[in-house]
């Protein structure tokens, strides 16, 4: 038979699951002030180019982008939170952009 949990054991519970929730790192894309996207090819640091947005969603009061179409083949990119880039699979090899920001270019 089990022991009944007491009210601080619950409330240390209840916290710790708090601070897990809070201490997630959301690293999806939000959309720029000024609406423009450069993208990286991961394999080519050098080549960085303008993204077309195919699709945005509105979260806590910003943008975020769903997916973008891909400059080689044109064909929309969804984001992997693993890899924390974009990726295309339509042509030979998987393809990872990267985000750039465009303070940069």
């Amino acid at each position: 038979m089990a022991r009944k949990q007491t009210m601080m054991e619950k409330y240390k519970m209840q916290m710790k699951a708090y601070r897990k929730k809070r201490g997630k790192i959301d690293n999806t894309p939000f959309l720029p002030p000024d609406g423009i996207i450069y993208v990286m090819d991961s394999l080519d640091p050098d080549r960085k180019m303008k993204a077309e947005i195919v699709k945005t969603r509105i979260k806590s009061q910003r943008e975020i982008i769903e997916s973008l179409a891909c400059p080689e083949c044109g064909n929309p990119m969804s984001w992997d939170s693993k890899w924390e880039a974009f990726t295309c699979t339509k042509h030979g090899k998987k393809a990872i952009y990267e985000v750039v920001p465009s303070k940069k270019m």
